[in-house]
């Protein structure tokens, strides 16, 4: 995962960033953790927008302003920090692109930068600009670059002291997953974000994950985790979660400790999580039992000789990869599958093997990617020379190739890309796929019927494909019949 406020889904060739991706507008889990902070220690908060958190006390008149953003929220959040900075606001950023870019924070409008975590941070830092107290400021590694200062926060090694986030209705019941997932986004009740761990035990050269969260897992206590989604349950209605963990599964005793203890709980939430391709498949059921109903996996690599290079710990055996997936399959997952075009080394000759094997994969689902260098990653140091454009709001991952290709125009990628889905969800291998999953779990025709939808939005799929036919159907049963004709 590269920048972590999650956006899953297929992403389309047009639209905003949030329907390119799938979703709706996400929770931003990171303010609310910060406002929730905020709140423990004496201030009031209001969210202005869903990247900008304002902090007040009722016995002072300064008033502080924080932003989160993600490199392609980047030019909007400069926006909204001119204004704050206007009305005589503070301003803080903090997040992925304060975390891994402060090569032009001189001249922009922030007073303060978090590098890293930000609960321990936000509060020295209101208490500094409200309170005009800078004594818990002094905890913590600083500079000054013009007159911006840069704090680097400390890694908080007890997760379980953190209140819960700062949640309201208003904000979940925006989120939507319009993903192939279940429930389908018509059924999903104001859906929310929740992190069982920070970190990740992975060092992918692409994921700007270290620069805020560092190296390494952090687990949150099982009953801590349980009792967020309880809450979630009975205060929001809330049925259907995204687990934003780098990649759940990982620390295996502690992944299946949650699932007992989801189970215990009698929860009647379905989740969402992004996992790896070594994950035990005791593991996957016990998810599975536990509500889970949809796992995504980075393959990145389509053809094995991508694979090699882009992500060589991954397996590149379709057939190992593909039996994974089929098992998941058969306990009811949706199965969806993170690919990545768009790498300088990359010919048409290249690209030619990737519509001989992308077909061949049985997942329910696939994302397909721009690589993007984000600013912190390793990635980041050896392409930053090499970009064809300055603007962060191409810096989603999906509106458009960002590094440049001599062999490759942005315009062919647009079409490569384009013909890879139409090729991937045209396939004979996907409406085997579909017909069998439909054949044991006939509900999950909603789902169908809502991703078709979705799909045909952003032309990602041509009307041919015979699954669309089979979706039309009132009733799942007429499917074989379909089929057979």
């Amino acid at each position: 995962m590269a920048q972590v406020r999650l956006r899953h889904s297929t992403d389309g060739e047009s639209g905003s960033h949030s329907s390119m991706h799938g979703h709706g507008i996400p929770e931003p889990i990171g303010l609310e953790y910060i406002g929730s902070s905020l709140v423990s220690a004496g201030y009031s908060c209001h969210f202005r927008g869903n990247n900008e958190l304002t902090i007040s006390s009722a016995s002072e008149s300064a008033r502080l302003c924080l932003f989160s953003a993600l490199s392609c929220e980047y030019p909007g959040v400069i926006d909204a920090a001119q204004r704050a900075k206007a009305r005589g606001e503070t301003t803080v950023l903090g997040g992925y692109q304060a975390s891994g870019y402060q090569d032009d924070l001189a001249d922009g409008p922030f007073d303060y930068v978090v590098i890293g975590e930000g609960e321990e941070v936000a509060p020295a830092i209101a208490k500094a600009v409200i309170r005009g107290d800078t004594s818990d400021l002094y905890g913590f590694e600083s500079r000054t670059v013009g007159s911006v200062h840069i704090i680097r926060a400390l890694r908080i090694t007890d997760l379980d002291a953190l209140p819960e986030p700062l949640r309201e209705q208003e904000r979940l019941a925006q989120y939507r997953i319009y993903d192939l997932m279940w429930p389908p986004a018509s059924q999903q009740q104001n859906t929310a974000l929740i992190l069982g761990s920070r970190g990740c035990a992975n060092d992918c050269d692409f994921c700007a994950s270290s620069t805020v969260w560092g190296r390494g897992i952090r687990p949150r206590s099982t009953d801590r985790v349980v009792k967020e989604l309880q809450a979630l349950k009975s205060d929001f209605g809330t049925n259907t979660v995204v687990f934003i963990d780098q990649s759940l599964g990982q620390a295996k005793r502690w992944t299946l400790g949650l699932c007992d203890a989801i189970k215990s709980a009698g929860l009647a939430i379905h989740w969402y999580h992004q996992s790896n391709l070594t994950i035990h498949r005791d593991v996957i059921r016990a998810m599975a039992e536990a509500g889970c109903s949809k796992i995504g996996f980075g393959l990145e690599g389509i053809s094995p000789r991508a694979i090699s290079i882009i992500k060589p710990a991954n397996p590149c055996d379709i057939d190992s990869i593909n039996s994974l997936f089929d098992y998941c399959n058969s306990l009811g997952l949706f199965v969806k599958v993170y690919l990545m075009i768009g790498f300088p080394w990359e010919t048409e000759e290249i690209v030619r093997e990737y519509f001989e094997w992308l077909p061949r994969i049985r997942t329910n689902q696939i994302k397909i990617s721009y690589l993007t260098p984000f600013p912190g990653t390793s990635t980041w140091a050896r392409f930053k020379n090499q970009l064809i454009t300055s603007n962060w709001d191409d810096f989603d991952t999906v509106r458009m190739p960002v590094v440049h290709n001599p062999n490759i125009s942005a315009k062919r990628y647009h079409e490569i890309r384009a013909a890879l889905f139409r090729s991937f969800y045209g396939s004979d291998t996907y409406a085997d796929l579909t017909q069998q999953m439909l054949a044991v779990y006939p509900d999950y025709i909603k789902c169908y019927r809502e991703f078709a939808d979705y799909l045909r939005q952003f032309n990602m799929v041509s009307d041919d494909a015979p699954w669309l036919e089979w979706v039309r159907y009132s009733q799942v049963s007429k499917v074989s019949a379909a089929v057979q004709r």
